[in-house]
């Protein structure tokens, strides 16, 4: 098991009366912490950027502790 490690489930639909809208619903954790933070995106872009934001905090959490 890895020193430092996150979870992100991403819950993402169709809205097919909206024009095919992508949403999601992100919810993580991040290590040292017993919170865990929800998040929605309205659209691709919206949904890797929060993806690209946790991982980035993943491994700026894994080089702090090295």
């Amino acid at each position: 098991m890895a020193d430092n490690e996150g979870t992100m489930v991403i819950r993402a639909w169709s809205e097919p009366t909206q024009g095919s809208t992508i949403r999601a619903r992100l919810i993580s954790s991040r290590p040292g912490s017993d919170t865990r933070v929800v998040e929605v995106a309205g659209d691709t872009d919206q949904i890797l950027h929060v993806v690209r934001r946790w991982l980035d905090a993943l491994q700026a959490s894994d080089s702090s502790t090295a």
